[in-house]
Order: structure tokens, then sequence, then C-alpha cells
């Protein structure tokens, strides 16, 4: 609770130029939709599109002019636009990194299509209706993406004005602060999801019922976005801000022995995944290989029959069933959740063996790491397998439903695996041991894990943009396959290729739940503090100087 009730009005306060900057930009740009719609009729149509105006005043026409949130089923339509919402606002936020530019255009556009959206039933005579339905679920969706944009600002505005630090080290605490915005937005989004699906459609319901649910949602934003932290900046609750409590200007480094901040911990994950990015990209190549070599070899089709790779934006993402499952390879199942323990293993033993090392990455003096055994090595490795076997069906879902359904079981499971490896527990202990950890620190890491998961996202667009396909190409061409021979080696290329990022992402993710699961071992029974103090007086040696006496 300390995340949701000190640390974020703490990082909402320091970029409360950035928050109120991004609500002006979104009001004013709401207001020319608006103002737009009523100069030019046509506007309407080039920002919502024919189809969607079309069929809007089709269901004007037949008496039901909200029908459009009644249409889908209520379960997958809040998959479906929880998760749109959520990737709507990271990107919003990501587009911060051309120096605030990117921000201030998506803010831009979603103001100027909001504004076109409620004119238009002004326009109609339906300014009461549609305001008590759009925004039951708009008052905290929208607020939402107006705090995004702020972190998509604050984002560029550490790249652009760096001031007297490095305009490395003013992105590095930009980042961590905008990431942490962003992770208290998650719920909001998952909030506004759950309302919009399951309670928007009930227009029947008393105008007033509504308008208090509205009053109330919008009472909550203004509290939590801009009372409170003024408020306890008011009263002193805070330290003096981040910026003047710098560290030295130097590298990042990783420290797991603090109890962190969100941001913290997600920057931890992406620094431990650059300084290990060796041997987790060679665990992630080795996997890659076996698990193509098992599905292709047994494999009763020819290998461009095996995977069907769908086009276009996010199509390798909507794909990712297809390397747990096949019709041509009943051994599918086995290699996949064997080439997503390998690096999950690998990940969690070198954090288990960071541990030992002082927070410059060096290894520490004082407490020395134990050699590694090769039977416990296997025996761990064989556990995380077990652990992984079950929750890999979630990769079987469609799409939406499985990336929704991974960010609250994933990371446990991540953290179940953890303890296992560094604390040797078994399959039972560990889930217990597990349970412990998490009670305080379980929307922390609900949060992290949920950005980590849209990086992730983020980054499989590379392979949707064709440049893997095109060198694929290119190779079969100088090396003059026939027609069969080039198509399966395009196929077998692909599939290694996004194996291969799909399990450096496991990486990620596995990292994540790692930096998870030292800060709360440090937050729930100060596990690092103890072991310091216990060895005092018993080293003659400290941080490599010889101890006096």
């Amino acid at each position: 609770m300390g995340f949701w009730l000190e640390d974020l009005p703490r990082l909402i306060h320091e970029s409360r130029l950035e928050l109120r900057l991004s609500l002006f930009i979104f009001s004013l740009c709401m207001a020319i939709g608006m103002l737009s719609c009523w100069a030019e009729p046509e506007f309407l149509r080039s920002i919502l599109g024919d189809s969607y105006v079309e069929m809007t005043e089709a269901n004007i026409k037949s008496g039901d002019p909200m029908a459009v949130y009644k249409e889908a089923g209520a379960f997958n339509m809040f998959l479906g636009i929880t998760l749109n919402n959520i990737l709507v606002a990271f990107i919003t936020f990501v587009l911060g990194l051309f120096f605030g530019v990117g921000s201030i255009g998506a803010l831009i556009f979603n103001g100027v299509m909001v504004g076109a959206f409620q004119y238009f039933f002004i326009q109609k005579g339906l300014f009461q209706e549609s305001f008590l339905t759009i925004w039951m679920h708009g008052a905290v969706e929208i607020s939402s993406i107006v705090v995004a944009g702020g972190a998509g600002l604050t984002l560029g505005r550490g790249l652009a004005f760096p001031g007297t630090m490095s305009r490395e080290r003013s992105f590095q605490l930009a980042a961590r602060r905008g990431m942490s915005l962003m992770v208290g937005v998650v719920p909001l989004f998952i909030f506004a999801g759950f309302v919009e699906s399951y309670l928007t459609r009930h227009t029947e319901a008393p105008d007033w019922l509504r308008a208090i649910f509205i009053t109330t949602c919008f009472s909550f934003m203004l509290f939590y976005f801009a009372f409170l932290p003024w408020w306890k900046a008011r009263k002193g609750h805070f330290d003096i801000e981040e910026d003047i409590r710098l560290t030295p200007d130097v590298d990042r480094r990783v420290d797991f022995t603090q109890v962190k901040t969100a941001g913290s911990l997600f920057a931890d994950a992406f620094t431990f995944l650059r300084k290990n990015i060796g041997p987790l990209a060679l665990a992630a190549l080795a996997a890659s290989a076996i698990y193509c070599c098992g599905a292709f070899l047994l494999a009763d089709v020819l290998p461009n029959e095996l995977f069907q790779y769908n086009a276009g934006i996010f199509g390798t993402i909507s794909s990712v069933s297809n390397f747990f499952e096949s019709a041509g390879n009943p051994w599918l199942y086995l290699f996949a959740v064997l080439a997503i323990a390998i690096p999950v293993f690998t990940t969690q033993y070198l954090l288990a063996r960071w541990r030992y090392r002082s927070p410059d990455g060096e290894e520490d003096s004082e407490i020395e790491a134990p050699a590694p055994q090769i039977g416990s090595m296997f025996y761990a490795l064989l556990k995380t397998i077990v652990a992984l076997a079950a929750p890999c069906l979630l990769f079987l879902l469609p799409g939406a439903v499985s990336m929704v359904l991974l960010i609250p079981l994933l990371p446990l499971l991540l953290l179940w695996t953890q303890v296992m490896i560094y604390e040797g527990k078994g399959l039972w202990m560990g889930l217990v041991r597990m349970s412990n950890l998490l009670a305080n620190n379980f929307g922390q890491m609900m949060g992290v894990f949920t950005l980590l998961l849209l990086c992730s996202i983020m980054a499989s667009l590379l392979l949707d943009t064709g440049i893997v396909w095109h060198l694929l190409n290119i190779i079969c061409i100088n090396f003059n396959f026939n027609p069969a021979g080039a198509l399966a080696f395009q196929h077998i290329g692909f599939t290694l290729t996004a194996m291969f990022l799909f399990l450096l992402c496991i990486s990620l993710w596995a990292a994540g739940g790692g930096m998870q699961y030292f800060s709360a071992l440090e937050a729930n029974e100060a596990f690092f503090l103890r072991e310091r103090l216990a060895m005092i007086g018993k080293r003659p040696r400290i941080r490599g100087l010889e101890r006096e006496g």
C-alpha cells in the first residue's frame, strides 16, 4: 500500500506541471474537435470514419443510440477494451521518447476524437443520454489517458531538458518517474474496462444513479491526482524531490538489498537484462534451436504448413498459440514448455548468483557465493519445467484473453520458481512461501509485470514490419534455393527468430519477478539488513579493505 499512498502521490506532485499541461492540451483539443464538427459537418467522418458514423446513425433511428455498448458479450468486450486502453496509454507514454512531441500528438488526436464523438450526439439532440452513458467509463478512462500523456511529457522533458545532469542520467530518472505513473493507471484502465463492458450497457438505469456514479468517478480522480498530492506536499509528507536527492551521475547499478518502488523494479529488470545479455541471449538461442529441432523434425507436415502466422500489426502476437499447439506435431507443447523453462531458469539462476554481488556488480567480499552443483541445478531446472507446465496452457487461449490472464497469473508462477531456485524449496513449500512474500506486494508486481508485458508487445512489432521475412528472402536468393526449399527455410528461420525474441521477453519477465522477490524479501523480513548485521565482526576484510584491530 505504500506505493499507492506515498510513492505515487509524491511522483504525481513532482510531475504536476506535465500533468497540468497534458490536461490543458487534451481539453483544448476536445474543444477544437467540437468546434470543427460545428463548422464543418464532414469533419466528423474524417475522424471517426464513415462506417462508425453510419452505424451510430442507424442505432439512433432504431431508438437505441447507445447500442454499440451492447453488441458484444460482456466478458469478451472487457478483455478487448482493457487491453486496447492499456495499449493506447502505453503508446502515448512511449511516444514521449520523441522529446515529448509524440505524446503531445497522441493527446491532440485523442482529444479531437473525443470532442468530435461527443458533439455528434449533441448535434442529434442526445447530449444528456450520451453524457450519462459515455462518461460512466470515460470519467476514469479519459482521465487515465491524460495521466499517460503527462507521463510521456515527463519522459520527453527528461530528454529535452536534462539541466545540469547528463542526458542519459536525466532520461533514466524521467523514465523511472514516468513508468511509475503508468503503473498507477493500469488498475484504473482495468476498472474502466469493467465499467464499460458490464455497466455502461445498462442505459435503462435511472439517470440520477448514472449521474451519481459519474460524479463519484470524477471526484475520485480529482482527489487522488490533484488534491491528495497537493495536501501531502503542503503537510510536509514528501521528502525533497528526487531531482535533488540524486545519486552520483554514473552507470545505473542493481542493488538487491533495498525495498524498491515499481519504477525502480522496472528499470532494474532492464538493467539486469543489459548487463547479462550474453548468457541470456545464449540461453534463449539454445532454447529456440532445441524447440525448432523438435518442432520441425518431428512434424508430420511440411515446415510451411506447421505454423500459420497472421499478417498485419500484432500479427505475431496473435499467432503465439501456434508455438504450443499444432495438428502437425503432437509434441509441440512439451518442447515449448522446455524452451520457456531454459531462459527462466537461466535468468533466475543468474539473479541468485547476483545476490552475492555488491551494488556495483562486483563480487561481494563479505559473502562468498556457493559453488554451483550440477545435481542441484538439474533438479532446480526440473522443478522449473514442472512449475511452468500448467500455466503455459494460457498461451493456447486467444490473443486478448491470453494477455489479460497472463498479467495476474504468470508473475506469480515466475516468483514461485524464483523461490524454489533461490531458497531450495519444493513445489508445495515454494507455493506457500510465495504467497507469504506477496502478502503486501501483489499490486506492485501486477503493475510492473503489465508494463514489462506491454514492452514485449511493442518489441514484437519488429516481427510485423516484414524485415525478418525480407532478410530471409535475400538469403534464399543468394543461396539459390528452389521454391520449396526457400519456403521451408523462411518458415524455419522466422520461427527461430520469433521464438528467440519471445524467450528474451520471457527472460525480462523473469528478471522483473526476481527483482520483486528480493524487494519483497527485504520489505517483509529485512533479510539483507539482518544478514549484514550478523556479519559485523566476523570478517577480517570489509569491502576489500583490511579491518582495523
